[in-house]
């Protein structure tokens, strides 16, 4: 009974979302059946021509994004942001350039490779944290970063912009070397990079229009010969917004509704879905958890939001603690003691607020 209600709790979020029509085109995320040499020669290819584009109009939209500054009065975000894209999009581009060239130079050396994709990985979104942070002028802080290490670790990370995708290459793999493991969502492919190197690795794209036993199995796989490394999940799923948290507690209302009260508490986290978390939990019972809050993105939880200007400026809090595996509960008990940690998340988002 409770694997049932975990199965039915974890992998199919897709009444919590309005996906965009866009990416499913783009990306061909949901569907398995297409050839991933024709899912990356059109993501390449939109992706080059949005830069040469970029880079050709520069002259034209580099004037017009000042003056549309000068008359909205809010930090000139349009031009930051048209700024970054271009950024971006030339780091997409040397990035699948170093991708092509590591495969050319680790034919049958798949161990070499793993670690030239790792390096990547890390120049990678690194590279974009930082850009980001230059464009919109953010600062950052970082509590508890002596917790990282060693690995042999679950990671649980709060789910809160477009950009998390990066965090945990700018706060945990490039500082301390931990790699990591991730579990992706399939609309990620649509970025080319994270498609080419994400399937170079030990990572794992759900499908969420998949069979929650087979989307929890690929979950579990990560888990195993885990080694120094680490596996890295969104327990969330998704990004707050109240209709969201409205349809998840309804969820949970059906499914574990002694939950209910410390879930509706939250005020910026959405309840952990608890299928992903758990098969980690049982799949590396010697392994510490741990948990990265983060406040100060909720600007950029959608590219609309980017238009207010509010998020320039801000200040990106990060706090870290890690439970041993020694006092992780074991059966029905973990579920609450989940709920509990992300109690914690939540309070600390609040806190900032």
């Amino acid at each position: 009974m409770v694997e049932a209600r975990r199965e039915q709790s974890m992998v199919r979020p897709t009444d919590l979302r309005r996906r965009s029509r866009w990416v499913q085109v783009l990306a061909f995320s949901h569907s398995s059946a297409v050839s991933p040499i024709w899912r990356r020669t059109m993501t390449v290819s939109a992706y080059t021509v949005m830069w040469v584009l970029t880079t050709v109009l520069a002259p034209l939209w580099i004037p017009v994004a000042f003056v549309i500054g000068l008359v909205r009065r809010r930090s000139f975000v349009v031009l930051r942001l048209l700024g970054f894209l271009w950024v971006f999009l030339t780091i997409e581009l040397i990035g699948l350039i170093a991708a092509g060239s590591i495969y050319l130079v680790t034919p049958r050396n798949r161990e070499r490779r793993e670690a030239l994709f790792f390096e990547l990985e890390c120049w990678w979104g690194t590279s974009l944290f930082r850009s980001l942070s230059f464009f919109l002028s953010l600062s950052t802080s970082v509590e508890g970063a002596e917790h990282i290490l060693p690995g042999h670790v679950l990671v649980f990370i709060r789910h809160a912009s477009i950009i998390d995708t990066a965090l945990p290459v700018a706060f945990l793999s490039t500082p301390k070397g931990l790699r990591l493991r991730y579990v992706f969502k399939r609309e990620l492919m649509v970025d080319p990079c994270i498609d080419v190197a994400g399937h170079a690795s030990p990572n794992y794209f759900i499908d969420r229009a998949g069979t929650p036993q087979e989307e929890l199995a690929g979950i579990r796989k990560l888990a195993e010969d885990l080694g120094d490394q680490g596996v890295l999940l969104y327990p969330e799923g998704t990004r707050f917004t109240p209709r969201k948290k409205k349809i998840a507690l309804d969820r949970l209302a059906k499914s574990h509704p002694d939950l209910v009260p410390v879930a509706s508490s939250f005020r910026h986290c959405l309840p952990p879905k608890p299928g992903g978390a758990l098969t980690l939990l049982d799949a590396a019972p010697d392994a510490d958890v741990l948990f990265v809050a983060h406040r100060g993105l909720e600007g950029l939880a959608e590219v609309t939001d980017l238009l207010s200007g509010e998020v320039v400026g801000k200040e990106v809090q990060v706090r870290l603690w890690r439970v041993p595996a020694q006092q992780i509960p074991e059966g029905d008990a973990r579920l609450p003691w989940l709920f509990g940690q992300w109690k914690r998340v939540d309070d600390f988002v609040a806190d900032g607020r």
